[in-house]
């Protein structure tokens, strides 16, 4: 009798499973560099790769998306996670269990979770949300880290809608959105920008793309994604980094829609003095979210401003970094004691004669970055920040009305706590 020979080709199990590669990332927010390190400042607009700028520009607040599987964890991760001071993962939980790092034997353990890192804020809700760009690229996923607990919330929430309504969210053109949204923290109003997905389809195109359902559905079933990055989001040396003095320019929103953007994001009127503009913010906790935002300082009034301050020996980003927040009429209050030679209001001002930033201006500033100080909603300036030394520091998408972010005392910079409650 013959043996016919088979030959062996194919491995059981492994030849035929199937994965998308994550192949570019898309991020929420940058980073300012200051005299006394860096901190995070979020963005209205999606902080993208060049492929992306050159079809979408190079401050999109939409994208069109997909996502290659109907099993929301696969492309849309959530967990409790703490790095530390370290690069990669020290704990991952849920809040029933954790498995915690062991730096002794390098093994994680089980454990109760939440704990103490939880309440100091060491420890956050954060995401991973695996996004296909069908107009860029039908080859692998782009990867979006985020803290907001209102972004997760939504976006399981339109899950759930598509399931419902379609019967499936897997390969159906999405627009993914950053929306302005008023917030309010510890009595302040407050602008953020969580993702939204919306499906702009009629009733018409729903009920074609259920004809398609099983079939779609049973070609997916066995696909998988490859596992996302997981890194401590406060060391990214890939993250867009800009000098403070221009962040004006770094969050403006430029081309169609950007003055609408701006003012959607101008910070709440403040009090005709400007030498007490946080202060006196703070002393207002009914202050409504959607009150109308006064009018921001102009071109002519913050050269004015400079102009003057200079006479005076102050150095040009100690004066940039007390004035960003001006109204118009608080500006016009401010030239009014300037030209009474009235300095008083940069006296908490450190000396023109502060250390310069060390190193050429192109090895600190990558011109990526985009949007208006008014969508830095409230950035503290440096001469009040308080922060303290822990050994952990959040990213630049710190989760949903949650505490600031606190200075980093394991040798990465300093991320000083400048907006609280930031949304991405």
């Amino acid at each position: 009798m013959t043996t016919t020979f088979v030959p062996f080709t194919r491995i059981n199990g492994l030849s035929n499973r199937r994965r998308y590669p994550i192949i570019g990332k898309i991020r929420l927010g940058i980073r300012a560099l200051g005299k006394s390190g860096s901190y995070p400042v979020e963005t209205p607009y999606f902080v993208v790769p060049k492929e992306v700028q050159e079809l979408y520009g190079e401050k999109p607040t939409e994208l069109d998306v997909m996502f290659p599987s109907n099993n929301p964890e696969l492309i849309f991760p959530q967990s409790l996670r703490w790095y530390g001071n370290s690069h990669g993962l020290k704990c991952i939980g849920n809040k029933k269990q954790a498995q915690r790092l062991d730096e002794r034997t390098f093994r994680f353990e089980p454990r109760e979770c939440p704990c103490e890192l939880l309440e100091k804020g060491e420890c956050s809700e954060r995401a991973q949300l695996l996004v296909m760009l069908p107009r860029i690229s039908m080859a692998g996923l782009y990867q979006i880290d985020l803290g907001s607990s209102n972004s997760m919330i939504d976006i399981n929430s339109y899950f759930d809608w598509m399931n419902t309504h379609i019967g499936r969210f897997a390969m159906i053109q999405l627009k993914l959105r950053r929306v302005p949204r008023h917030m309010v923290h510890k009595g302040q109003p407050r602008i953020h920008y969580p993702l939204a997905l919306r499906f702009d389809g009629s009733a018409a195109d729903i009920e074609e793309l259920k004809k398609l359902n099983a079939e779609i559905l049973s070609k997916l079933g066995s696909i998988e994604v490859q596992e996302p990055e997981d890194t401590n989001p406060a060391i990214d040396p890939q993250a867009t980094t800009v000098l403070e003095h221009d962040l004006p320019k770094a969050l403006s929103l430029n081309g169609p829609g950007s003055e609408q953007a701006e003012s959607a994001t101008s910070e709440p009127p403040a009090t005709s003095d400007p030498t007490r503009p946080v202060e006196q913010a703070d002393q207002s906790p009914s202050a409504a979210p959607d009150t109308p935002a006064a009018p921001q300082m102009t071109e002519p009034q913050k050269r004015r401003i400079l102009r003057k301050a200079k006479e005076a020996g102050l150095a040009e980003d100690l004066i940039l970094a007390k004035i960003h927040h001006l109204t118009k009429k608080e500006a016009s209050a401010l030239i009014s004691r300037l030209d009474r030679q009235d300095h008083s209001f940069f006296d908490a001002a450190a000396p023109a004669t502060a250390p310069a930033l060390s190193g050429p201006r192109s090895e600190v500033l990558e011109p990526r970055a985009n949007a208006t100080l008014k969508a830095n909603e409230r950035l503290t300036p440096l001469t009040r920040v308080q922060f303290k030394t822990s050994g952990d520091a959040t990213a630049f998408d710190q989760a949903a009305d949650g505490e600031a972010p606190v200075a980093d005392g394991g040798g990465v910079p300093p991320f000083l706590p400048t907006t609280e409650g930031v949304e991405f």
